[in-house]
């Protein structure tokens, strides 16, 4: 069987033709490796396009909102101020509602001053509200920063810096969070093909022909390509709606393993 079938397509055709675990148990396990990288690097590519399609819009919205609306900040070693005598001011989008309070006539906070927003700023700190009761406080000050570089003596934080700020932070997951992906899927995939194939040394003990372990890894993550194709399926269509168990995977996942050893316990078929 070619490779264009057996390996490059096998995402899709493992889900029904019976060749390419056939393909799959006559090689070592290099071959389960590499087909497990090149599904990180599919994942990569997937979480990419998820990025660009739905997450970079709704926060190159969120960004545009907030560069109209948020007052103009003055920060320096002592602490924040707001620009044009402003003592108090409020951030509350049209979806989400109330997110930043600012009240530079506060030293602290309690339950009832977090009821505005989850995120008060006064001049000298943050409060943010983890949960009903917890609050957590960081001081913006020159003492809270601790740090031995030179600071400048005024920032001033208006809409445009924000959004300045927002490409150069945007280019940089662009560039940096597709290879991290991929390497984290890798080993994570790697991981939990090892212990799916400690089944299939038990489906290996039902065969009449056994097989080495490293077609046994090798077949074992061909088989579950399944469970990788179906959750991709439900996330990049309509089908996200629709709830899919952790534990329905699983069985997917070794009812395709018992499958999948038991067609391949036979002399191969020609192609």
């Amino acid at each position: 069987m070619n490779n264009l079938l057996s390996f490059w397509l096998a995402p899709v055709t493992a889900l029904f033709h019976p060749r390419v675990f056939h393909d799959a148990s006559k090689r070592s396990a290099w071959k389960g490796v590499l087909y497990v990288f090149y599904l990180s690097v599919i994942a990569g590519v997937l979480i990419t396009v998820l990025m660009l399609s739905r997450m970079l819009p709704v926060a190159n919205e969120f960004v545009s909102w907030a560069q109209k609306t948020m007052p103009v900040v003055i920060w320096t070693p002592e602490g924040i101020s707001l620009e044009n005598g402003q003592t108090t001011a409020l951030l509350s989008h049209p979806k989400y509602g109330p997110l930043v309070a600012f009240d530079m006539t506060k030293t602290s906070a309690n339950e009832a001053d977090m009821d505005k927003a989850p995120l008060l700023v006064t001049s000298t700190k943050v409060f943010m509200k983890r949960a009903p009761g917890q609050i957590e406080e960081r001081d913006i000050t020159k003492a809270g920063i601790q740090t031995d570089k030179q600071l400048p003596p005024k920032i001033r934080i208006t809409g445009a810096v924000v959004g300045g700020l927002f490409k150069v932070i945007k280019s940089t997951m662009l560039l940096i969070v597709p290879p991290v992906m991929i390497v984290l899927f890798f080993f994570f995939l790697l991981i939990v093909d090892l212990l799916y194939s400690l089944v299939g040394l038990l489906f290996n003990m039902m065969r009449k022909q056994k097989l080495r372990y490293g077609a046994i890894f090798s077949l074992t993550c061909f088989a579950t390509t399944a469970s990788f194709t179906l959750t991709w399926l439900q996330i990049m269509t309509p089908l996200r709606k629709l709830p899919l168990p952790f534990v329905v995977m699983i069985l997917v996942n070794l009812v395709y393993m018992f499958v999948a050893f038991k067609i391949t316990d036979t002399e191969d078929a020609k192609v």
